[in-house]
């Protein structure tokens, strides 16, 4: 795609996309995030676009974004209320009961360093996604790799090892 053809996308599109965004998210700032990410894929080559149904295909980016954004808070919610319990154990239920120490082990100890520097940047110290790709020296796709590993990762571990 061009970035010709990506303009005339952005100037069409950008309005409906970021009134979804919104609608989905209620932040400004994660709003655009979530559209500015769209549209950097596209420019990246990471998306392809069929020119007869564009909208419907950026407004479905827009919207599993946005999913992965609220997937991605409840996560970082329940880390900070874990980190803030000192090694009580977080109980959401019978079969969800981790400990501040139990969590913090397994990222020392799973997590590759980069991963975890990633992850405490974006999750511990609660900086942007651009902000930690500024901050490690990689792009926002790069450090969104890295969050959903590690993400996925940790979901995995805890909800395997309390069955």
């Amino acid at each position: 795609m061009t970035k010709s053809e990506l303009e005339i996308l952005f100037k069409t599109h950008y309005a409906a996309m970021f009134r979804l965004a919104m609608s989905l998210l209620y932040d400004e700032d994660e709003a655009r995030d979530v559209v500015s990410d769209v549209f950097a894929s596209l420019l990246g080559g990471g998306l392809a676009i069929r020119s007869d149904n564009a909208q419907g295909f950026l407004l479905t980016c827009v919207r599993n974004s946005c999913i992965n954004v609220i997937r991605h808070k409840h996560m970082r919610e329940r880390f900070i209320r874990l980190y803030s319990t000192k090694s009580e154990p977080l109980d959401d239920g019978p079969d969800d009961s981790i400990t501040l120490a139990e969590l913090r082990d397994y990222i020392n100890t799973q997590l590759p360093p980069i991963t975890r520097h990633i992850f405490t940047l974006r999750y511990l110290q609660d900086m942007t996604c651009q902000q930690v790709a500024d901050a490690v020296g990689v792009s926002r796709v790069t450090v969104h790799h890295h969050l959903s590993q590690s993400l996925a990762k940790i979901n995995a571990y805890f909800n395997n090892s309390k069955q």
